[in-house]
């Protein structure tokens, strides 16, 4: 089977609005599965070799969340030229590679209207300044995170059809299943539902892969969309 491929790239600013992107991962690998969202940190491994990596999957993954804070425009270098002016900057990078690349790039402005808002074309480098054309989404702090974030995850489910199939997968992973184990030989059972990882459930399971593996069996269990 072919390795899935995630299909959110997380762009975020070190130090602008901290609380967001860690928050948004979080969020949306509980949601989607953690494979389904790369996040520069949690989804590189020590020692990976992260340039090409980066270039990778901000090219190739169909939406990227470009999490915009109050110093995302500001942010300067230690000799005090602005981050964004150079063309070595990761955010940059990555936000060009996915307009290059045709993705869905969308603006995640990180604060209520009074302390963020959409930049103007003339303050971006020529080669993002389309960004500002993308319909941008609003994550507030505070209590509005109850709406606001909901709300993202209801988004990227209607825009990404893979996405809505990885969240049904996963709202359906906890199913207690009526299943026949009378030919099951083990002293544990584990579901393993669509390729994601294992889960032990109360089962009466019927499944047409059974494999024995020492004192666990590990049943594929095949899910039907629910209606």
């Amino acid at each position: 089977m072919p390795k899935r491929k995630p299909l959110i790239f997380i762009s975020y600013r070190g130090g602008d609005a901290q609380w967001a992107p860690d928050l948004v991962h979080n969020e949306l690998a509980a949601k989607f599965g953690k494979k389904a969202v790369f996040k520069a940190g949690p989804s590189l491994r020590a020692g990976d070799e992260f340039p090409p990596i980066l270039e990778d999957m901000a090219a190739s993954c169909p939406v990227m969340l470009v999490c915009i804070g109050p110093q995302w425009l500001a942010a300067k270098n230690p000799d005090g030229t602005r981050r964004l002016d150079d063309a070595r900057d990761w955010v940059r990078r990555e936000i060009e590679l996915a307009l290059t690349n045709g993705n869905r790039v969308i603006p995640l402005l990180l604060g209520d209207r009074d302390e963020i808002s959409i930049p103007a074309p003339e303050d971006l480098p020529v080669d993002i300044a389309r960004l500002v054309h993308r319909q941008a989404v609003r994550l507030e702090p505070g209590g509005r995170l109850r709406i606001t974030l909901p709300d993202l995850v209801a988004q990227l489910t209607d825009l990404v059809p893979d996405l809505a199939e990885r969240k049904r997968s996963r709202d359906n992973s906890g199913i207690k299943a009526e299943a026949d184990i009378g030919k099951v030989k083990g002293k544990a059972v584990v579901v393993r539902a669509d390729g994601n990882e294992p889960h032990r459930v109360d089962a009466k399971l019927k499944a047409d892969v059974i494999t024995a593996t020492g004192e666990v069996t590990v049943v594929d269990l095949l899910q039907q969309p629910r209606t």
